[in-house]
């Protein structure tokens, strides 16, 4: 598999305790602690794909400490909202005030959307304006970072893609990079993983404990509780490979995650992934045809690249599923009558002769940035209502236009904003939003069920 993530490193540092102060003071031990590194996204409209080789990172104080030495291909673009890991390191404890990124090759896929169906095309960005083959960006903390032995904490990086990435006066990508990163002290539990998928090698059903092969080749202990919860009956008792599985959870010290939910997508060897560009739907509006933009594919499959346009005759797929969900819900909210444009599917399936079979369909995860239709937010109670996005990509393309409807609940998570009511008395903002893409039965037009709502410029 080539690539996952998205668009924000989040690294933490396993690391006793991590003190944030204007200046702080040097601390020293022998045991040093560890580091955990994962991302997150602020993207650009039309960007679908924006991959960049991190080549190191490295934490700056009285002592430097490297956090990730081995080069990882990231691509900084699918993570909307999304926190994936990247690598874990151990780090000596120490006061660290910045953050050194050591990039290269950039590359930049894009939707041209006045095809019809849209198109990507892809650039080879340089950085800045003398077209360097690398670029190196050092990153002042807002307060220093104090790490002591043996604990579990974090810093989040966000690769700001929408102003990292030039375009010209019709708005259009240039391939120019001038990489614009924040970076912050948090605490790991703060940060759970949301988005780390990966095929299953192995499972410990005594020591409740599974391994999967994750993004960038690492392999991956997950731990399970009597608090995690499984889709369509599965357990630690009954994971066997092959299986492609999704976890969520929160880092230990150790290096493993402790996973909150587990879900079973697949048993398939082969799939693709990614964001739905077209559909050809039959007399009954069922799906028959899906064209997508590959963002990821599997080990077996050798003729569907990542970073292409892939059109997958779904006419004999029945099952059709929502990630983390128990099939239930997919009898009402997610069939083959409800695929749209800019939604993100996962499709397994069968692969021999150079031939991908597809078997099932599952609905994932995404993020959609925007901005807030003024005077759009309507409270039902609470947090329990809607609003209007403005999307100038994908969903606003299936929308011709027209803001995206937001459906909130009791369960939303609200980040640098309060709430409705304070979307309601704000005006016209910048919305990063993460959830589930369905089709609104009334209007047959994107509506999305968001489990989180955040003011991106508040983060920054």
């Amino acid at each position: 598999m080539k690539k996952s993530l998205g668009l924000g490193l989040l690294l933490a540092l396993t690391a006793g305790l991590i003190a944030c102060s204007g200046s702080g003071s040097s601390s020293s031990s022998s045991q040093p602690g560890s580091m955990f590194t994962t991302a997150e996204d602020a993207p650009l409209a039309s960007v679908v794909g924006f991959n960049v080789t991190v080549n190191s990172i490295t934490l700056n104080g009285q002592t430097s400490a490297q956090v990730l030495s081995t080069p990882a291909t990231v691509d900084f673009a699918r993570l909307v909202g999304l926190r994936s890991p990247l690598g874990f390191n151990s780090v000596a404890a120490g006061t660290y005030s910045s953050a050194t990124f050591a990039l290269a090759n950039p590359v930049i896929s894009y939707v041209d959307m006045s095809t019809n169906p849209p198109t990507v095309k892809t650039i080879n960005g340089s950085f800045g304006s003398n077209a360097a083959a690398s670029d190196s960006v050092k990153v002042t903390f807002p307060a220093a970072m104090t790490v002591t032995s043996s604990g579990l904490a974090g810093l989040r990086m966000e690769f700001d893609i929408r102003q990292s990435l030039a375009v010209d006066s019709n708005g259009q990508v240039t391939g120019t990079v001038n990489p614009v990163i924040y970076a912050q002290a948090v605490q790991a539990t703060d940060d759970p993983i949301t988005e780390l998928t990966g095929g299953l090698a192995s499972v410990n059903t005594a020591g409740g404990w599974f391994v999967i092969q994750g993004p960038y080749g690492h392999q991956m202990t997950v731990y399970a509780n009597s608090s995690t919860q499984y889709n369509s009956g599965w357990s630690i008792n009954n994971l066997a490979a092959p299986a492609y599985v999704a976890v969520v959870g929160n880092y230990q010290a150790d290096g493993s995650l402790m996973a909150s939910y587990v879900e079973v997508i697949t048993t398939a060897q082969a799939f693709i992934s990614g964001r739905v560009l077209a559909v050809t739907t039959n007399s009954s509006g069922v799906a028959q045809q899906i064209t997508m933009w590959v963002g990821e594919e599997g080990p077996v499959l050798s003729t569907i690249p990542v970073d292409s346009i892939f059109t997958v005759d779904v006419s004999g797929v029945n099952q059709y599923d929502v990630c983390f969900f128990d099939n239930a819900l997919t009898q009402v909210a997610f069939s083959s009558s409800s695929v749209i444009v800019g939604q993100r599917l996962f499709i397994g399936g069968s692969y021999a002769n150079n031939v991908f079979t597809p078997q099932m369909v599952s609905l994932r995860f995404q993020g959609v940035y925007g901005s807030l239709v003024s005077g759009s937010v309507n409270i039902v109670s609470g947090n329990d209502g809607t609003f209007q996005l403005q999307n100038n990509g994908l969903i606003g393309y299936s929308l011709n236009g027209l803001p995206l409807t937001v459906a909130t609940g009791t369960l939303t998570l609200f980040v640098n904003t309060s709430g409705l009511s304070q979307l309601q008395a704000g005006g016209s903002i910048p919305l990063v939003t993460r959830g589930l893409i369905f089709v609104d039965p009334t209007t047959q037009t994107p509506l999305m069920w968001a489990d989180l709502v955040a003011d991106p410029p508040q983060t920054q």
